[in-house]
């Protein structure tokens, strides 16, 4: 479990966005990368920890609650899960809008959808063509 990830590649294989992990490292749910200057990485151990985040989160704990089981508290529960979903008020969302034109943006949850650039400008490019009549009248989105 030592392979050396970026924090890309982290974001890839967790299924979330840089921005996700930076925040968890921010609220010290997940531990600083390794290394100093740009030999800075994540390993295994730290997709372990995202992924065990994940499932605290799925079964309702609030992200104080999730650093307290993570800290190793007692009387916090975890590990057979349920207990917390007492307090699910409070949900992580990352939503990510792309702009498709003038007046037009499509959202989605990043936590759920991490799509490439390629992937974005392909459903850009595709809403534009669905919006754009055949016989090339009526409203465009503006390409680009």
């Amino acid at each position: 479990m030592n392979e050396r990830m970026s924090i890309g590649e982290l974001a890839t294989a967790a299924r979330l966005t840089r921005r996700a992990i930076r925040f968890y490292v921010s609220q010290r749910l997940l531990p600083v990368p390794l290394g100093v200057g740009r030999g800075r990485h994540y390993d295994g151990s730290h997709l372990e920890r995202l992924k065990e985040i994940g499932r605290l989160q799925a079964a309702g704990y609030s992200l104080e609650q999730i650093g307290r089981v993570l800290a190793g508290e007692t009387g916090v529960v975890a590990a057979g899960l349920p207990a917390p979903s007492v307090s699910r008020e409070v949900q992580v969302e990352l939503w990510t809008r792309l702009r498709i034109g003038q007046g037009l943006e499509l959202s989605f949850d990043a936590r759920h959808m991490n799509p490439t650039v390629d992937q974005l400008l392909n459903i850009r490019q595709a809403v534009a063509a669905i919006l754009t009549r055949p016989d090339g009248t009526g409203d465009q989105v503006q390409r680009g």
